[in-house]
């Protein structure tokens, strides 16, 4: 129900003057001329008041409600329209008002859906959108600027928020010149961060209002990349370039000095095959991980049985146990089901592994090698949908690793001990090749190590199909040999 217009007396009064001025035209004419006594006069002119308002109060009424109901259409209020009884005695003024408030309200919902699809698409954009006035007050950003600076960042300085004078000085040329500009920053707070900003003028700026758009794009993986590949071609370089340079050496020497000397030569070339052995398995590894990254996003899908890899990779490394006196002991689930993967870079995954194991574990000692299937999962996205995985660990009883070089293993080149590390054949990628094994097979390893305690790798696979053993219990194999 519309409230009942309320007609303002002074207009009231004002309308019936007006509509009863004909008749005390008249009746003044009648009284000046003597054909009307005074009395009359009066008691005439105030009927016709009376007759006026009885006219004049309904349509004031009506004209007194269709004022309201427009103010509030213009206001951008909810309202009914109002009941126009008299007017629309007059003609389809009601009909009028019914089909405008139709048409405003269709409008009206149109605008809002338009605007709600706008604040959804700036809010889901991937990109930063922060939006400032001339005096780099923010007045508007997204969800993912609000993700990584803060829920409330409206009508706080961009210095506040960004501290970086590259940006600053960025957006004040552009206040100034009109034009936009593209720039790379760092960020070390909140977190260390590369960004990619385009600073653009907006096209209509408002007093107070936005002026400026910033958008900012995240490089931070890119500029890692970039850094990275440079590394690795730097490091690449100075591996190969090291026993190359051993190779030169001694050649030039047996060709000269020790040309005739036996015993020399003879020690020579077993150094020169040691050298030759050692950069044949850094292409090799180089190769293997190139060939992994190929096929990094190609999540591989044939069934793989485990243990049989773990056993016959086991039996490769007879002779370096023998030499060091290491015993390899096998603690298997025979029951293990079938991995997910690709049969040939799982093995990688275990030779390496096992290697691993045997060359930094300490003579006269056991490497373990266990392999079952597990509940009790890492904490990783990863595997927060999977109930279970195949576990794969080698413990070694090694001189362990401190925890600040526990996060780096896994980067390409990287040696805890690099003269240990050489003396002991090691490329500084098998690690590497693990992880990039691993991140295809979208399995993970963990690392717990403690110095003078021995280290364990643990390797963490997805189960083949979701189909569990119809076995009552586990059967765990104890088998030393070598």
């Amino acid at each position: 129900m519309q409230p009942k217009a309320v007609i303002p007396f002074s207009a009231l009064l004002k309308t019936i003057m007006i509509v009863s001025g004909p008749a005390l035209l008249v009746l003044s004419a009648l009284a000046i001329s003597g054909n009307l006594e005074f009395n009359y006069f009066v008691y005439g002119y105030l009927g016709s008041m009376v007759i006026s308002a009885i006219f004049v109060v309904p349509f004031l009424s009506n004209i007194t409600a269709l004022t309201h109901y427009v103010n509030d259409l213009a206001m951008d209020k909810r309202v009914r329209s109002p009941d126009l009884s008299f007017l629309s005695n007059v003609g389809e003024l009601s009909g009028a008002l019914n089909r405008l408030q139709r048409s405003w309200e269709n409008k009206r919902q149109e605008m809002e859906t338009v605007i709600t699809e706008r604040e959804i698409l700036v809010d889901t954009l991937p990109d930063i959108l922060i939006m400032t006035n001339d005096d780099k007050i923010i007045v508007r950003t997204n969800r993912a600027a609000r993700n990584i600076f803060g829920q409330n960042l409206a009508h706080r300085h961009l210095r506040e928020i960004i501290a970086n004078e590259t940006l600053i000085n960025a957006i004040s040329t552009v206040i100034e010149d009109l034009r936009g500009q593209e720039i790379e920053f760092h960020l070390e707070l909140p977190m260390p961060m590369d960004f990619q900003a385009i600073i653009e003028r907006f096209p209509i700026p408002s007093e107070g209002g936005i002026s400026i758009v910033i958008t900012l794009t995240d490089i931070t993986q890119q500029k890692r990349i970039q850094r990275m590949r440079a590394d690795f071609v730097a490091n690449a370089s100075h591996e190969i370039r090291t026993p190359l340079a051993s190779l030169i050496g001694f050649i030039e020497t047996l060709r000269g000095p020790a040309k005739d000397d036996p015993m020399a030569r003879e020690e020579f070339l077993k150094v020169m095959a040691d050298q030759a052995e050692r950069m044949s398995k850094l292409v090799s590894d180089l190769l293997s991980l190139s060939k992994i990254e190929m096929n990094a996003h190609a999540s591989p899908t044939s069934r793989v049985d485990l243990l049989r890899i773990i056993r016959a990779e086991k039996a490769h490394f007879e002779w370096a146990c023998k030499q060091k006196n290491v015993t390899i002991r096998l603690k298997l689930n025979d029951n293990l089901p079938s991995a997910r993967g690709d049969d040939e870079e799982l093995a990688q995954v275990v030779r390496n592994l096992i290697g691993n194991a045997i060359k930094y574990t300490n003579p006269d000692t056991e490497v373990i090698l266990t392999a079952k299937l597990t509940s009790q999962l890492p904490d990783d996205p990863l595997f927060r949908n999977l109930s279970r995985a195949i576990c794969f660990s080698v413990q070694d009883h090694g001189e362990g690793i401190s925890k600040e070089h526990i996060p780096r293993l896994t980067e390409r080149f990287y040696r805890v001990d690099t003269a240990r590390t050489r003396k002991v054949g090691g490329t500084g990628l098998g690690l590497a090749i693990v992880k990039h094994v691993l991140n295809r097979h979208h399995g993970m390893m963990t690392i717990d190590s403690e110095v003078g305690h021995g280290s364990a790798f643990s390797v963490y696979l997805p189960v083949y199909d979701d189909v569990v053993p119809q076995h009552a219990e586990k059967k765990e194999t104890l088998d030393e040999q070598i």
